[in-house]
């Protein structure tokens, strides 16, 4: 083998580790990010931004109509319990 064949064969894994160090270093910086979309705390922020989501149209204005409709339903199961109370 001569020098120039081992210099070249040093290159190659030189690079080779420099990518491995690179998909290892890409690969914690997903499992981080999805540990932090995950977490408890987030997953409910984003579930209450659908909800408020659903009651607000694109331009961040209350949609009167669905107010009215979870209102109608909270006051409906309000007053399924008081009836089964006095029943």
């Amino acid at each position: 083998m001569s020098e120039n064949e081992t210099a070249h064969e040093g290159a190659n894994i030189a690079a080779m580790q420099a990518d491995i160090a690179s998909a290892r270093a890409d690969f914690l910086a997903s499992l981080l990010e999805l540990r932090e979309q995950t977490a408890p705390a987030a997953l409910a922020q984003r579930g209450l931004r659908a909800a408020g989501g659903w009651f607000t149209d694109e331009f961040g204005g209350v949609r009167p109509e669905r107010v009215a409709i979870a209102g109608a339903v909270v006051v409906g199961i309000v007053a399924i319990k008081l009836l089964r109370r006095r029943g």
